[in-house]
């Protein structure tokens, strides 16, 4: 009996042990990496046609001091009966810029002067209309001519060029991340493994 009673209490002991080890006891989290989709932007030059200014090209030929002869008229009236009158000529300085329009196109060519002497300073524009590889003359007549400068300031035309702007675009790309899951785990497992 005793031995009967032994294998029974055995037998109750393994299917216990079968029962907690296999049944599903404690809840455990993992960690996986998981595929998702995101929207990346980025940006790209995209060219295209545009009308600029450009100024017209031009050549200065040269640039000298050159001479000019002023002739001046005087009258005097003398006592209310007579008249007199005096004449005589002056030979001045004249800044002088010779300039070329070497462009396809006419236009304008401003050229202007910055004049110092003795007595003041002054500034002088003269426009010069210029057709193609045609040369003009500008001149800046001065009483005294001491320290000149000029500047020349063409005309523009508008061209068809290639110009450059960045453009936002975006793309589906695919990326991963941390994902924690849970499962339950045996008794017996979870006694082993965590």
């Amino acid at each position: 009996m005793f031995k009967k009673l032994g294998i029974g209490f055995g037998v109750a002991i393994a299917i216990a042990a079968i029962v907690v080890c296999a049944a599903p006891l404690k809840t455990v989290a993992y960690t996986v990496m998981v595929d998702y989709q995101d929207t990346e932007t980025y940006y790209v030059d995209e060219s295209y046609e545009a009308q600029v200014a450009e100024p017209l090209d031009y050549q200065v030929v040269d640039s000298y001091v050159g001479e000019e002869i002023i002739t001046h008229e005087a009258s005097t009236i003398i006592g209310g009966i007579g008249e007199s009158h005096d004449t005589w000529e002056e030979t001045i300085p004249v800044a002088c810029v010779v300039v070329k329009n070497t462009d396809t196109v006419s236009g304008t060519f401003t050229v202007s002067f910055s004049v110092a002497n003795s007595l003041d300073a002054f500034f002088l524009t003269i426009p010069l209309d210029l057709a193609p590889d045609e040369t003009k003359t500008a001149e800046c007549l001065a009483y005294e001519l001491g320290d000149w400068e000029y500047r020349v300031a063409p005309s523009t035309k508008t061209v068809t060029g290639t110009e450059y702007r960045q453009v936002e675009k975006q793309r589906t790309v695919t990326k991963q991340r941390p994902e924690t899951r849970y499962k339950e785990v045996t008794l017996l497992d979870y006694l082993l493994h965590y």
